[in-house]
């Protein structure tokens, strides 16, 4: 692998962006965070943000470097969708070079530091993929509208749907939609309606909080969201596993695949999984910012092997 003086890991989301400065010898040497690094959702904003970010880095490594000197490495949201990953790498970059990838994938590869293993996104929106022998296959993540099941927004827009359904009499009072109504501060579904016309999914993630918290407290409307929530993560555990048993028989392994679940709503859904389930759950052994260096010093690695071969 080209050895760089410095590189920059990337954790970009639809609401923070995480950096890490990590020197020639591996020791990772500064930090920034800075604001939402969605590149599908909105590109130019991202690169901002992943500018402010490896500054802050550099800022706290107490450095004097300019961009212009950083490899970067970033795993960012939206870049799953080709065309958006495609458009944010025309813009013009102010790094030495910067490659980029699913944020998704680099936190599934640092959670397992490249081992085969799937892992199972549910903050804000939620998203799934599993790692073997190189390749990852993604399930979910396609925004609030078509899916993210399981997510804090999704759980703050059952929470809306459930408070309009019981403001119709369909559902009988609650102890959550007591609690939307007056976060809402509406007396009426057309309110309701008006208040939540321009929420966009990160305004639907902050009334998740009301909907664990009425879940602990007992409420049975909280409780079915959430219960519905946990059926999704679930079935999604088993869909990875599936997939790995299949790749298993051709490969002749029978091992059973480690699976992370990480996420803000992770230890809510955890506890109400089966107890075979939770078992064979693991911890990630690092973050999306190591994965996504981690990643393409793999890929460097492999491509200085092709060439070396080729001489």
């Amino acid at each position: 692998m080209v050895k760089h003086e410095y590189l920059i890991g990337i954790d970009g989301g639809g609401s923070y962006c995480r950096a890490v400065l990590q020197n020639s010898n591996g020791k990772l040497v500064g930090e920034g965070v800075s604001g939402a690094s969605n590149i599908m959702s909105d590109p130019q904003q991202a690169l901002q943000s992943i500018v402010s970010a490896c500054k802050a880095a550099i800022a706290d490594a107490n450095l004097s470097l300019s961009l212009s000197e950083l490899v970067v490495m970033a795993g960012l949201a939206g870049a799953n969708i080709p065309k958006a990953k495609a458009y944010f790498l025309s813009l013009p970059m102010p790094f030495k070079h910067i490659h980029v990838m699913s944020d998704l994938h680099a936190a599934c590869f640092g959670a397992h530091e490249g081992a085969n293993g799937g892992l199972i996104i549910c903050g804000t929106g939620s998203a799934a993929t599993c790692h073997i022998d190189g390749t990852f296959k993604d399930i979910g993540g396609y925004g609030l509208s078509l899916g993210d099941n399981g997510s804090a927004a999704w759980l703050g827009l059952q929470a809306v749907k459930s408070t309009l359904l019981t403001m119709d009499g369909v559902h009988h009072e609650s102890a959550l939609v007591k609690q939307v109504i007056e976060q809402l501060q509406a007396r009426t579904a057309s309110d309701v309606v008006s208040i939540t016309s321009a929420y966009k999914p990160s305004h639907y993630g902050e009334l998740a909080p009301l909907v664990t918290a009425c879940h602990e407290a007992g409420c049975e409307m909280a409780t079915a969201i959430i219960q519905e929530g946990a059926r999704y993560i679930h079935s999604i555990i088993n869909t990875l596993n599936e997939y790995y048993q299949s790749f298993c028989k051709t490969a002749g392994d029978s091992s059973v695949m480690p699976v992370c679940v990480v996420g803000g709503l992770a230890q809510t859904y955890i506890p109400l999984l089966p107890n075979n389930i939770q078992q064979s759950l693991c911890s990630p052994k690092t973050n999306a910012q190591l994965g996504a260096i981690g990643y393409f010093s793999q890929v460097d690695s492999a491509n200085d092997r092709v060439k070396e071969s080729v001489r």
